[in-house]
């Protein structure tokens, strides 16, 4: 079992819902699948890569004018990474 997968699948879910976003939206800015960003939503995948993140992270800013900063670092903390420069 991923280290961070739930706390993941949870933030991203919450986003999505709170922005009123779907994932069929999100895969059409991200060109990610589907399949896979649900998977991930409902935390049956664990850890996305660094890459992975950053594509949701921009479709969700392309979505919504509302998503802030904070939401994305979330989102990357939540997989164990950081916007954060060490």
């Amino acid at each position: 079992m991923a280290l961070y997968g739930e706390d993941f699948a949870k933030i991203l879910s919450n986003l999505l819902d709170k922005h009123g976003i779907t994932c069929y939206k999100l895969a059409q800015y991200s060109h990610l699948d589907q399949g896979f960003l649900s998977r991930l939503r409902s935390g049956e995948l664990k850890n996305p890569s660094p890459e992975t993140v950053v594509k949701i992270s921009v479709s969700l800013a392309h979505w919504s004018a509302d998503i802030t900063i904070w939401d994305i670092e979330n989102l990357f903390n939540a997989c164990g990474r950081s916007l954060k420069k060490h």
